[in-house]
């Protein structure tokens, strides 16, 4: 025991000189204890107490190592929380650095996503400046288009009557100097022969035919009134691109309106089919769903146009019917068709087949805008050779 003793304190356990110390006092009482027994000391009464004093002593000694381990632990466990604490506050310390370095970075993050923002919402304006240019350069060529049409339409009627207007002036000319005759007559004068006269000058001017003339002539005047008001009350239907509220209209009435207003842009080998259904009135912008019609249309002649092969008969089929709470309308051209990847395009903005300087690309990409904001949706079917037809499905409210 006293050699374990020895080695543990001389690998730094210092409670150990506390246990050594004990053992020393309590087996140096031992000995002078039992000498007394073999008469080699006196018998006394130190003699005699000296192993419970040994005793004594040894436990004060232990209890002074227990104090002293007692004592160590409090200095281990005050070093453990110096210690503790110094690492605490290190760990505050680098994390006030880090928060600082953090919130540096964050600073300069900060200002660089607003420096980016800052760009992309200029981007943006200006992209939405050039959107709207586009926009309003695309609503400038329908208007074109529009006012071209307008002029040719407008032009025939209104030729038409100024050419009738010269005719029935010189036929009214003639009744007039008819009338007038009668009105000269002389009661005085030899009668018959002034009723001969008058008799003569109506076979002159061919009375019967005067009188057909101006019928075919007032005739004429009256359907190209009847057209040049048929195109004003076109006109008035499709322009309303402005409005700004929704109000139920008859979509059988906007298809009619679209095609008056490009009558003059049909090839002289195109047919027009309607097969209008019994449709309810829609809820919708009017100026913006015959805008819809108007670039399908279109569309639909351009491919009809620019067919490699032409056929006699050239149709464009129109079809409206309701389905449950909507209402479908379907144009269908016997143009050329387009290829799988063209039909996946067409929506696209700036995408078209058309060449430079006959399309902005902007057409298609309107008409998908508008039927979306409608809540509507459009369908594409084509192929190759065979034409291409758009199905819009409109809800009735």
């Amino acid at each position: 025991m006293l050699v374990i003793a020895f080695k543990t304190y001389n690998n730094g356990y210092k409670s150990a000189k506390f246990f050594i110390r004990a053992w020393i006092v309590f087996l140096l009482g031992l000995c002078i204890f039992v000498l007394k027994d073999y008469n080699i000391l006196p018998y006394n009464t130190v003699t005699y107490n000296m192993m419970p004093f040994g005793s004594a002593l040894e436990v004060i000694l232990l209890s002074f190592a227990l104090a002293d381990k007692i004592n160590i632990l409090k200095k281990e466990k005050e070093a453990s929380q110096e210690e503790a604490l110094r690492i605490s506050l290190e760990n505050e310390k680098l994390i006030l650095e880090q928060n600082f370095e953090l919130e540096k970075k964050v600073n300069e993050r900060t200002l660089e996503l607003q420096q980016s923002n800052d760009a992309l919402e200029k981007t943006l304006n200006e992209l939405k400046d050039a959107q709207s240019q586009l926009v309003e350069s695309e609503k400038m060529a329908g208007l074109g288009q529009l006012t071209a049409g307008i002029a040719h339409e407008i032009n025939n009627p209104i030729n038409f009557v100024t050419a009738n207007i010269k005719p029935l002036q010189l036929d009214i000319d003639d009744l007039n100097e008819i009338i007038t005759k009668y009105e000269n007559l002389d009661p005085d004068a030899d009668i018959k022969e002034q009723l001969n006269s008058i008799d003569k000058f109506k076979k002159q001017i061919d009375l019967d035919f005067v009188q057909t003339e101006i019928k075919g002539l007032l005739s004429g005047i009256d359907e190209g009134a009847k057209r040049t008001a048929e195109i004003i009350r076109s006109l008035k239907n499709f322009s309303r691109l402005d409005e700004s509220d929704t109000k139920p209209i008859n979509l059988n009435e906007g298809i009619d309106s679209t095609f008056v207003l490009l009558r003059s842009t049909f090839p002289s080998n195109l047919k027009v089919v309607k097969d209008y259904g019994d449709i309810p009135l829609v809820e919708c912008l009017p100026g913006k769903i015959n805008q819809v019609f108007m670039n399908i249309i279109s569309n639909g002649i351009h491919a009809i146009k620019n067919k490699p092969e032409q056929r006699d008969e050239e149709q464009i089929i129109v079809r409206t019917w309701q389905e449950g709470n909507v209402v479908k309308v379907s144009i269908k051209d016997s143009g050329s068709g387009m290829t799988e990847e063209t039909k996946q395009k067409i929506f696209e903005p700036f995408f078209t087949t058309k060449d430079v300087g006959e399309g902005t690309g902007l057409g298609l990409s309107i008409v998908f805008r508008i039927i979306e904001s409608h809540q509507g949706n459009i369908d594409v079917l084509s192929n190759v050779g065979e034409g291409t037809e758009f199905i819009i499905t409109l809800p009735v409210n």
